[in-house]
């Protein structure tokens, strides 16, 4: 009898240590699913209940006189301590896979220093008392304090062509230039970097969305290798309209070589994707004015950003118009394509097996964001979506919060289900004209002011959808 009762004491006071743990353990919980909504609110309160249910099941077990209640008792509390730590732990890892790619408003531009390929000078320093170009548009105050340090007199040129035909006319003994910018110019066999100055920018946040009502989001696709953060041309312009209520995503894409002003430029005309080397802010800018809409926020990637995002997710599935090959990577075949990173971006990249070029090119796009947004809003992704981000590290760059990513999350765990998502293409015709960041004739492509008017509609109209 006294051994019963000690037993008993025993148990009684090991479930209230247990309690305790279980009761400290749900606290950290319940503070983490406070502080970030990954999981809708039904979801936390279901993991709660079974939380409590599972440990009260397992504390009457636990006082039982059988010992087969009591190890049942026993497996049902340990199993409730391991849930709670199992809940804190994806918590843990979102909100660190979150801070990973939410926020990412520090952009660097790359400049160098530039001299004739024959000039003696073999770093800043050799331009000493000499007169160095800088274009008029490079009102980096950052830039202009590290130049200071160096005893160079520097001269304003109206736009960066201008400084380099000053170099190339002798004017100057070098050039600042964006380092992006050199890689368009015929003219760079003739110079050679002494310098590289790499400055970095804050870009200012953007407007905060919610998964109540629509938003916009400017998609920019770089045409380099390496860190995402390095400004470079723009040659993916994607404009995604989100109405959350209606489950309507609409994609308009924009070809690269459309003539339009730039937010910089003063109306003179240039290459769309000339936009990305001033900066995500001025492509974003010049797109708003183009269409008439304010952005919300960006996502942009490059080429091993991209690659890095579709290995991440596994691969894709993604529709073909049409049957084509691409040296070194293999065959697409009209209809879906099963496509690793690799393969993703070769299909994204290729336009001349097209009678429309350009403009399939951007329907390529398309139908591989299409692709994403599907397999993204799956169920099987979300639920390992921590571990998804993670692997994405790196990938692309985006201004959405942590926040704004947990909340549209958080939103599809709610509302399970496909979205619909429509695609247009704007149009034009080609011609050669001057642009502004080279002072000379290219190739563009003159928009369709038709194309644009029924994508301003469009664009409205799903924004206005109930």
């Amino acid at each position: 009898m006294k051994n019963n009762k000690r037993e008993q004491v025993i148990l009684k006071v090991l479930l209230c240590a247990c309690a305790i743990t279980i009761g400290t353990l749900l606290v950290v919980l319940l503070r983490h699913m406070m502080s970030i909504s990954i999981l809708p609110v039904l979801h936390c309160v279901v993991i709660v209940l079974l939380i409590l249910l599972l440990f009260g099941a397992g504390g009457y077990f636990l006082l039982h006189k059988k010992t087969a209640y009591r190890v049942l008792g026993i497996l049902l509390i340990v199993l409730s301590i391991v849930g709670n730590i199992e809940g804190i732990y994806f918590y843990l890892d979102s909100e660190e896979a979150l801070k990973t790619i939410a926020n990412q408003t520090t952009e660097i531009t790359s400049y160098g220093v530039y001299v004739l390929k024959d000039s003696e000078a073999e770093s800043i320093a050799d331009l000493e008392n000499e007169i160095v170009g800088v274009s008029e548009d490079i009102s980096d105050k950052k830039l202009a304090k590290k130049l200071d340090k160096y005893s160079i007199i520097t001269s304003t040129y109206d736009s960066p062509m201008s400084s380099v035909e000053g170099l190339i006319n002798e004017e100057c003994a070098g050039a600042v230039l964006n380092t992006s910018y050199v890689e368009m110019l015929e003219e760079k066999d003739n110079l050679r970097l002494v310098n590289e100055i790499k400055v970095s920018k804050k870009v200012e946040a953007s407007n905060v969305i919610s998964s109540e009502k629509p938003f916009v989001v400017y998609i920019s696709g770089k045409d380099t290798w390496g860190h995402i953060s390095v400004t470079s041309r723009s040659d993916v312009n994607i404009i995604a309209v989100v109405n959350p209520g209606t489950k309507h995503i609409l994609l308009v894409s924009t070809p690269r070589d459309y003539y339009v002003p730039l937010s910089i430029s003063n109306g003179v005309k240039d290459k769309l994707t000339h936009s990305g080397i001033y900066g995500i802010e001025v492509s974003e800018a010049t797109m708003e004015m183009l269409y008439g809409i304010k952005m919300d926020h960006y996502f942009k990637l490059n080429y091993s950003g991209f690659e890095g995002l579709i290995d991440a997710m596994g691969g894709i599935t993604v529709w073909s118009d049409y049957a084509f090959d691409v040296e070194n990577i293999g065959h697409f075949k009209k209809g879906d394509n099963e496509l690793s990173g690799l393969e993703a971006l070769a299909f994204v990249r290729e336009r001349h097996s097209f009678a429309r070029g350009d403009v399939q090119r951007g329907v390529n796009q398309m139908n591989v964001i299409q692709s994403v947004v599907q397999k993204l809003t799956s169920k099987a992704i979300l639920k390992n979506y921590g571990e998804i981000l993670r692997k994405c590290d790196g990938t692309f760059a985006t201004d959405l919060s942590s926040e704004e990513i947990a909340d549209l999350v958080s939103f599809q765990l709610s509302n399970p289900g496909e979205w619909n998502i429509e695609k247009i293409s704007v149009g034009g015709t080609g011609e050669y004209n001057n642009v502004y960041s080279l002072k000379k004739s290219v190739y563009v492509m003159d928009p369709n002011q038709d194309d644009i008017d029924n994508a301003k509609a469009r664009i409205q109209e799903v924004l206005d959808e109930i």
